[in-house]
């Protein structure tokens, strides 16, 4: 493939750490040190269902094609 492997479309951590994020919106109190930021993101990561990442990594194959057939250029993902 002559584009990057590099895209954004052919990374599937980029829908991770949309889910962390959001996953951490909704941590209350807001974090104020880094020691309750650690643990806040360390809870939001195990919050996250193990079938989330795993429904991102049987998506591989279908990001792939995606790429292959917009011919590098912007995908749904």
């Amino acid at each position: 493939m002559p584009w990057p492997a590099l895209s954004p479309d052919m990374n599937p951590i980029e829908q991770f750490w949309d889910l962390l994020q959001t996953q951490l919106n909704r941590v209350v109190p807001r974090p104020t040190t880094v020691a309750d930021l650690d643990r806040a993101i360390r809870q939001a990561w195990t919050n996250i269902p193990r079938q989330a990442s795993n429904t991102l990594v049987r998506s591989m194959h279908r990001r792939c094609q995606a790429v292959i057939d917009a011919n590098g250029g912007h995908t749904r993902y």
